[in-house]
């Protein structure tokens, strides 16, 4: 007797949790979109979700309904607005072939005046005997390499160097002034 109630009692539990699988699996997805219309920053979802009356939860899914076309409404409004906006692309290609030149330029590498630097240059390294030449016209890359001296010569005998140097600013004044 005591075999035949366990076998009752084992064979109902089987049947009883086969057919009510699909009853659990139906309220859990319930209870899932309840908690989430509940919880949800949606302003109509929550409303819906508390309501206890047919009346209440029909308000609240016409106005969810309502108020979620019109946003659709406006942002399609403004999608369309945004690509019927004209855009103009002008491109043109000239091919000019002349160069213009400015009307003055700046060098930086002739920091010296060539005309002012060259004789005391030439007297300096003709009187310490490193040249033997009166060439005024270039400067030999030997000579390159003694201009650093001569310009510690003539700051240790405190002698102004202003006069080497080129002045643009007064060059470019004066240019200006002119016009």
């Amino acid at each position: 007797m005591m075999n035949d109630t366990r076998n009752d009692t084992l064979v109902n539990r089987i049947t009883m949790n086969n057919e009510s699988k699909p009853i659990v699996r139906r309220h859990r997805r319930r209870s899932i979109i309840h908690e989430f219309c509940l919880n949800t920053s949606t302003y109509a979802l929550p409303g819906i979700a508390r309501s206890e009356t047919l009346r209440n939860r029909l308000f609240w899914s016409i106005s969810f309904l309502l108020f979620t076309g019109i946003m659709i409404y406006f942002v399609i409004q403004s999608i369309i607005r945004y690509f019927d906006y004209p855009t103009t692309i002008d491109v043109s290609y000239d091919n000019d072939s002349q160069q213009y030149f400015p009307a003055f330029t700046f060098c930086n590498i002739a920091i010296f005046r060539f005309d002012r630097f060259i004789e005391p240059f030439l007297n300096y390294t003709n009187f310490l005997n490193l040249t033997d030449t009166n060439d005024t016209t270039t400067i030999s890359p030997y000579q390159a390499n003694l201009v650093e001296s001569f310009m510690l010569h003539k700051i240790n005998k405190d002698v102004s160097l202003e006069d080497y140097f080129f002045s643009i600013i007064i060059n470019a004044s004066f240019m200006l002034t002119q016009f």
